[in-house]
């Protein structure tokens, strides 16, 4: 199978029988693993940040949950040249508090998603490639490029569209409060406890058809044990990224239903590539600073690849649950690059390495990971310290909560982290802007690349490639950047992770291979 039909073949349905014996209330509870810091939709660029928002907000353009590109707020899109788009937006559309939806809300939204004050990482990646809206009616607009912009409506997949009359002037802590959280979404937004839960109830006045649910609560459950517990009580109706440790348990349990679906989500290891001396959290083996940062030396970050045994990462710590890779395209996906597989381990090649850079003795070094973020993420971090521990770099992990570590590691704080990456729009191209192109948040380039790696020559490639408008072509070129990429080693790839949810029976669940959990996809069966 090829490029984006790879995520339509693995659709399941759950529709069984429940743990709970009606849905009198017709109220879903929802127990997710990933840490949501905000409700405010262009403040941070998250998969538990767009669950929460797309419930509230939505988009001009939609994914189906294989991964299609489905009509949303704009009923449908054409290019009129290699450098304007025209977009005819849906007629009747309500925001939550009656005004209606026009024009002019996009407008207001590009303008805002692109610098939203404190941010630790905004929107402007995806609007990048807009450099004016010309609104022809208050529902026609034409969005203007500098270049072609082939991959523009899969990057406005994730703005989420607010209304002007309440969002002029409103921060994020208005968003927080519900003061500015007026969407034109399936549901209405009602309460929001920091790093606890949403509230929210069912907008009836929205366009699409009439939601199964009364009201929805999202509950971060952030220990994996915690949220099996919560699905087999009865006290949440639906998990994501249930325990793979639990896994075998739950497929024998007739109260409830495992979906699963090839994900997109790549799991990776950033060295720190901002410093030239001294960088913290890397000593020599007797703990006394290094005159020099280690990881801009290719053959160091070559050496901690070289000793990752990635095949016992996907099966003993992932409990086969992911797969090894050496990118961050699953094969048959658009711009997957065939010749860049999964290094293989080589240790003695890698302690060779470190010696021909002058650490014979090796090194010590604190890994930072998320301990809420991923499945298994500091499980994880602690396989990857060992096998480093193994060829000489004696590791060390601290694990943290992702509402401190995202910031921190937004600053360059860490000298070596553990990050997941989805390519929601479903090609090379999003993470070779993102996370590989220089930084430059003027250009909305680099806006996630946390090692701060930096190769004007890929960043030649990158540019090429992401306005070519022929589709063959900029596949050719997307791969290419890819291999070029492999080479150099920026970060250390790990994993691509299966997505999986746990659902009580007599819920009918779409798992989605973009990893949100929506309450739109699940109904009574």
């Amino acid at each position: 199978m090829r490029r984006r039909d790879l995520f339509a073949a693995s659709a399941i349905l759950g529709a069984f029988g429940g743990i709970r014996p009606a849905f009198a209330a017709q109220k879903l509870e929802i127990g997710l693993g990933g840490a949501f810091t905000t409700v405010d939709p262009h403040f941070y660029h998250a998969v538990p940040n767009h669950t929460v928002a797309m419930h509230i907000f939505e988009r001009l353009i939609n994914r189906a949950p294989d991964g299609r590109l489905i009509p949303g707020l704009a009923l449908r899109w054409a290019p009129l040249s290699e450098t304007v788009w025209e977009f005819h937006l849906r007629p009747g559309v309500k925001f939550h508090d009656g005004g209606d939806f026009t024009a002019d809300d996009v407008v207001f939204t590009f303008e805002r998603a692109r610098d939203v004050p404190n941010s630790p990482g905004g929107f402007g990646g995806f609007l990048r490639a807009v450099r004016r809206v010309e609104v022809i009616d208050p529902l026609t607009i034409r969005l203007h490029t500098p270049a072609p912009a082939p991959d523009l409506p899969p990057n406005l997949t994730y703005v989420g569209i607010v209304s002007r009359r309440v969002g002029q002037g409103a921060t994020t802590a208005d968003y927080h409060a519900g003061r500015a959280t007026i969407g034109t979404g399936p549901y209405r937004f009602a309460s929001f406890a920091p790093g606890s839960k949403v509230e929210l109830a069912r907008f009836d006045g929205w366009w699409g058809e009439r939601q199964a649910w009364d009201s929805v609560t999202l509950r971060l459950i952030s220990n994996p044990a915690a949220r099996t517990a919560a699905l087999l009580s009865g006290d949440v109706d639906l998990i994501d990224t249930p325990s793979v440790n639990d896994l075998p348990r739950l497929r024998e349990d007739s109260r409830v239903n495992v979906a699963a679906i090839p994900g997109i989500r790549f799991i990776y290891l950033a060295p720190d590539l901002s410093r030239e001396g001294e960088s913290p959290f890397v000593t020599d083996a007797r703990g006394n600073p290094l005159p020099r940062n280690p990881f801009r030396d290719l053959r160091v970050r070559q050496a901690l690849s070289l000793a990752l045994q990635r095949p016992a990462l996907a099966e003993r710590v992932m409990l086969g649950t992911a797969t090894p890779t050496g990118q961050w395209m699953p094969p048959g996906a658009y711009s997957y690059a065939p010749n860049v597989a999964a290094p293989e381990a080589d240790p003695d090649r890698a302690r060779r390495l470190l010696a021909e850079a002058g650490l014979r003795d090796g090194f010590r070094l604190t890994l930072h990971t998320p301990n809420d973020r991923y499945p298994n993420d500091a499980r994880l971090a602690q396989a990857v310290a060992q096998m480093w521990t193994r060829i000489g770099v004696q590791t060390t992990v601290e694990a943290l909560p992702w509402s401190s570590y995202v910031v921190r590691g937004g600053r360059q704080e860490f000298a070596m982290g553990l990050w997941g990456w989805g390519s929601a729009t479903f090609e090379g191209g999003y993470m070779l802007t993102q996370c590989f192109a220089t930084h430059d948040r003027d250009r909305s380039l680099g806006l996630y690349n946390y090692g701060r790696y930096s190769n004007p020559a890929l960043d030649a490639m990158i540019a090429t490639a992401v306005t070519e408008v022929d589709e063959a072509k900029r596949e050719a070129l997307l791969i290419a950047a890819t291999e070029r990429t492999a080479a150099d080693v920026p970060v250390i790839p790990l994993l691509m992770l299966q997505n999986l949810w746990a659902v009580r029976r007599g819920i009918a669940f779409q798992p989605r291979s973009d990893e949100r959990t929506l309450a739109m996809d699940a109904r009574p069966a």
